[in-house]
């Protein structure tokens, strides 16, 4: 094998975060897409997982983008390590729990609630990049596919609800913490805090330079595009963008990988 395949569910966050972790270490691959439900079939083939992301090589088979950062970080250049050593490590641990899973589901959980009932807006997000015959399954079941991505969501209006008040809520937390000016969350490096808060708030602030496909601000119900329109004015959603534009294609370079 002559470079990785990261195998992916296009809108994913999770494949999002290892898009922007693989440009960062400057690992070059192969990204293939798959839509749901298809991309489980393929990760299982592939790597004996129902988790994606997947990413595969000759020397390992890593089916989340935790394992793919304790795995690859140790073997980076000080300058690209995420994990920072003590007495950070904890802080970045908390930040982990805090960012990649309350804030991330809150994301998913908000955006998907109210973007799904909008079938002409969704087509493309759901499947860009797949193979043909699995674009023309969502185009023909979706319904299906949104139903499943409801149910796995457990999506209903008062998660919704309770989802954008968490986002708020974090938003708050890392303002308090960048009121002393500093330049990064955790001490004077870029770290897995930093990307882990700027993936997770993508879906509220829509970087331009996000590598998920997702609707455009224009394209989004007025519910959506009024909560992108506070949290993007608002400091910790600048700092999500900024670390987008300064950090997401690997600290200025090209972004190491091809799609297929």
């Amino acid at each position: 094998m002559n470079e990785p395949i990261l195998y992916t569910f296009p809108p994913s966050l999770d494949c999002e975060f290892s898009r922007f972790l693989l440009a960062h270490y400057g690992i070059r691959h192969t990204e293939r897409r798959h839509t749901f439900l298809f991309v489980t079939a393929v990760t299982l083939w592939r790597g004996f997982t129902p988790l994606f992301p997947l990413l595969v090589s000759s020397a390992y088979r890593l089916d989340t983008v935790r394992k793919m950062v304790d795995t690859l970080d140790p073997t980076m250049a000080k300058d690209r390590q995420l994990l920072l050593p003590a007495p950070h490590r904890d802080t970045i641990e908390a930040d982990w729990d805090l960012f990649n899973g309350t804030l991330g589901y809150a994301a998913a959980r908000f955006a998907y609630y109210h973007l799904l009932p909008h079938r002409d807006i969704m087509i493309r997000p759901l499947s860009e990049g797949a193979p043909p015959f699995e674009q023309s399954a969502v185009r023909m079941a979706y319904p299906l596919f949104a139903g499943l991505l409801r149910l796995a969501l457990w999506l209903t209006k008062e998660r919704a609800d309770s989802s954008l008040a968490q986002a708020r809520e974090i938003f708050s937390t890392v303002e308090t913490r960048l009121a002393d000016g500093r330049r990064y969350l955790v001490g004077d490096h870029f770290s897995l805090s930093d990307i882990a808060f700027a993936v997770a708030a993508g879906p509220f602030v829509l970087p331009d330079n996000y590598g998920g496909p997702i609707p455009t601000l224009a394209e989004m119900p007025p519910v959506v595009k009024d909560a992108v329109i506070e949290l993007r004015a608002r400091r910790a959603g600048q700092y999500a963008m900024q670390m987008y534009r300064e950090f997401r294609d690997g600290q200025g370079g090209a972004t190491a990988a091809s799609i297929r």
